[in-house]
């Protein structure tokens, strides 16, 4: 969402109450960051599937203030709803579902970046539809004619062939949801990206849920949009390790990045993941993966670090063609069954000196307190220093500096740092680097580890932007 203006679009969303055991009741808010010193004006435009009216509302974001917005109280309960912020100047927005299940347990959560701009062709590496885990698609039309869209499910196998590809039909003005995992029943590869084509220009995003319980009432998920970013060489600034059990399984934090070849033939391409610990240090043994046309392969971060845990560590992949990579991410154990949050976060093509992110929550919107971190890697060769600005929901703010090594994570604790000027709740901040370049990543759990969320820094504008040496 860099320049001077603003226009973030969201595919997903829903303000379910729990009505059975297999239901969650959905908290979903919109957050909102204006780091300027006059108010934003922000417009919100709803996309409500079913109904062929958009609902608009308008809000005024102070200065240097978070504004949580509440979807739930702007479209009503039980609405599956898309939604469009627009404003003639610069905010930076992003998405928080929180979710409990009937019985009032605490359910996992996700934060999700913004889509500046509808696109036609789309990428997920990511995405399972074996074992515990309930995928879908949801698409925002927000165009004033029908879109047709073609969704090829590229499973994890030696080659396309078999492949499936469904097509479909969003109305103009409107969102659509499709099951990928009854849709991918018949086929035997479970994991499966999608690659994505459109007549028109539209938004994804992939909602996955995963372990424990039924439906939306499962215990895990995670909310991803569509990848858009592609290159021979992209990073990932954070995942973690628990490392390895005695007989060699994954244990604790587990992470696991999909590399997905979109191009629709020639050779298949060959992909180098070499692994680097907190302090630039590389480590482990590089992880080697060669993925065909139309496929996507799994590279499991615990396998290729060994036996040792890693509470922070970057990888750099390296590629003899185009890709898309994402990183999954869970805690204290698999996904595939029980109580495990997780996480999603994009592989970045290039560093700025420059971002922001607008969900670094201290307090969830029912007062639960959230243990927050930002993860700022630096790719460079040289120690940086990185200046941060908090900002709270009533124009308070806070400032902090931080030295990142070469190659290394700084981890920031932001309920620490933010405290003595921003009160608990709704919180948002800046990263500037005064030399350099970097990437921010955030992680935020709910004290009782049951909820996580997600948060990407987005450049203060798209040209500050440096690819990765």
């Amino acid at each position: 969402i860099p320049g001077g203006s603003t226009t973030a679009y969201f595919a997903e969303g829903y303000t379910g109450v729990a009505a059975t055991n297999s239901r969650a009741t959905f908290t979903e808010v919109l957050n909102l960051l204006n780091p300027s010193a006059t108010t934003v004006v922000a417009n919100i435009t709803y996309y409500i599937q079913g109904v062929a009216k958009p609902v608009g509302v308008s809000r005024s974001v102070g200065p240097s203030s978070v504004l949580r917005e509440s979807v739930t109280a702007d479209v009503g309960p039980d609405q599956f709803v898309a939604a469009v912020v627009q404003s003639p100047q610069r905010l930076f927005v992003t998405r928080t579902i929180t979710r409990v299940a009937a019985d009032g347990t605490r359910l996992d959560g996700s934060t999700t970046q913004a889509i500046s701009a509808p696109r036609q062709s789309w990428y997920f590496p990511e995405g399972y539809t074996g074992a515990t885990f309930q995928e879908y698609l949801t698409i925002l039309n927000p165009s004033s004619v029908a879109a047709k869209v073609s969704i090829l499910l590229a499973p994890q196998a030696a080659d396309a062939s078999g492949a499936k590809t469904v097509t479909l039909t969003v109305p103009a003005l409107s969102r659509a949801t499709a099951n990928i995992r009854a849709l991918n029943a018949a086929s035997a590869a479970k994991a499966v990206g999608m690659i994505i084509s459109s007549d028109q220009p539209i938004v994804p995003e992939r909602v996955i849920y995963f372990g424990d319980g039924s439906g939306s009432g499962k215990f895990g998920a995670t909310v991803s949009g569509g990848v858009s970013t592609v290159g021979t060489h992209l990073r990932v600034a954070y995942a973690s390790s628990g490392g390895l059990d005695a007989t060699g399984n994954s244990k604790g934090n587990q992470a696991f990045l999909t590399v997905l070849n979109p191009a629709a033939g020639g050779p298949a391409i060959k992909v180098v993941a070499t692994f680097y610990d907190a302090a630039g240090h590389r480590f482990g043994s590089p992880a080697v993966v060669t993925v065909s046309p139309s496929t996507r392969q799994t590279i499991n971060g615990n396998k290729a670090l060994g036996s040792a845990a890693a509470s922070a560590y970057s990888v750099d992949l390296t590629a003899s063609g185009v890709i898309a990579v994402e990183s999954a991410q869970y805690y204290d154990g698999s996904p595939n069954l029980g109580r495990h949050p997780g996480v999603d976060f994009p592989a970045q093509s290039s560093s700025s000196g420059d971002v922001f992110l607008s969900d670094l929550s201290t307090q969830l919107v029912d007062g639960t307190a959230v243990d927050r971190f930002v993860y700022l890697y630096n790719p460079g060769t040289k120690a940086i220093q990185v200046g941060a600005t908090y900002y709270g929901s009533k124009g308070s703010t806070a400032q902090r500096t931080y030295v990142v090594a070469a190659g290394g994570i700084t981890t920031v604790d932001v309920v620490a740092d933010s405290g003595a000027g921003v009160p608990p709740g709704p919180v948002g901040a800046e990263f500037r680097a005064t030399s350099g370049s970097f990437v921010a990543y955030s992680v935020g759990r709910t004290m009782d580890g049951l909820s996580a969320t997600e948060d990407v820094g987005i450049p203060l504008i798209a040209k500050a932007s440096v690819p990765f040496p």
